[in-house]
């Protein structure tokens, strides 16, 4: 006897799957990516294997109900004929009743994710725990992907400010410096995570330095020399705000070879200088992922 069971997907269109080896979670969209593709990546630990490896053990246990659940119904109807009553009229007489109902349905829901993906490669509308990972239909890293989405949102946060209370543009301002920071610092430890080092890249400099011993790659190659002076700077701005209230102190006098009279006055971060800073970080993003393999 052979049943098919249907899985359906979630309101939004998503079937949840769940890998085989790292045993995580995370959701497709059917109708989206390659075309029939059989099949599919770990977003989390790149496992290769047939779609039909993927079921999550929610999907496998509801399969496995609605199937005993329909084996139980009619096993259920065939007894039910098979009823009698006893014969009132007979001296001896015997009844046959069947109780019982169909084994349960184990029901379930998809789970809610927190990054939704759309691939650049292939198309395919995914979602995941975290932010970064395989594309489940074409294996494509979303790192740079979800960098350059990030920048984007950093700028979205500059053209805010412009219509902000001065207080308030001041603040969203040095919040965007920080945010930009951020998505380089967390892209490029995502794009090195496998490498058999560990690696900061809050610390520019530093960064730079071990890239270059590493791979043999500078990533300041792709910017003019005053320009690399510039990141590195708002790098150093950024370690102030987020360790100094902003303070200028003795190093980042030492380190940016600003005025010494300027020590113990707060920095000054324009809004020109973080778009300056993007343009910057997407050209050394793109840098660091093609010249530096993703192992």
């Amino acid at each position: 006897m052979k049943l098919s069971v249907s899985i359906k997907p979630d309101a939004d269109g998503f079937t949840g799957r769940e890998c085989p080896t790292c045993e995580r979670y995370f959701k497709i969209k059917t109708g989206t990516g390659v075309p029939g593709l059989t099949t599919c990546h770990c977003p989390y630990c790149n496992h290769i294997g047939p779609h039909t490896e993927f079921w999550t053990k929610q999907q496998i246990n509801y399969a496995r109900s609605v199937a005993i659940n329909k084996v139980s119904s009619q096993l259920l109807s065939q007894l039910k004929k098979m009823e009698r009553r006893p014969d009132p009229r007979a001296p001896f007489s015997i009844g046959i009743r069947v109780k019982g109902n169909p084994t349960p349905i184990a029901y379930y829901s998809e789970h809610q994710l927190e990054e939704r993906v759309t691939c650049n490669a292939c198309t395919l509308e995914y979602t995941i725990y975290g932010a970064f990972g395989y594309c489940p239909d074409c294996g494509v890293h979303n790192s740079a992907q979800i960098a350059g989405a990030n920048f984007d949102l950093v700028l979205k946060t500059l053209d805010l400010a412009k219509t902000a209370a001065a207080e308030i543009q001041t603040k969203l301002v040095e919040n965007a410096l920080e945010d930009a920071v951020s998505c380089f610092d967390g892209f490029g430890r995502e794009h090195c995570a496998n490498q058999p080092y560990k690696i900061s890249f809050q610390n520019i400099d530093a960064a730079r330095d071990k890239i270059q011993r590493e791979h043999h790659f500078d990533l300041s190659a792709v910017l003019t020399a005053p320009d690399w002076k510039f990141v590195s700077d708002q790098f150093q701005k950024r370690h102030l705000l987020a360790h100094k209230l902003g303070i200028i102190d003795s190093e980042f006098v030492a380190k940016t070879g600003c005025p010494p009279s300027l020590q113990g006055r707060k920095v000054t971060i324009s809004e020109s200088d973080v778009r300056a800073l993007i343009t910057h970080l997407r050209a050394m993003a793109n840098a660091l992922h093609t010249s530096v393999a993703r192992v």
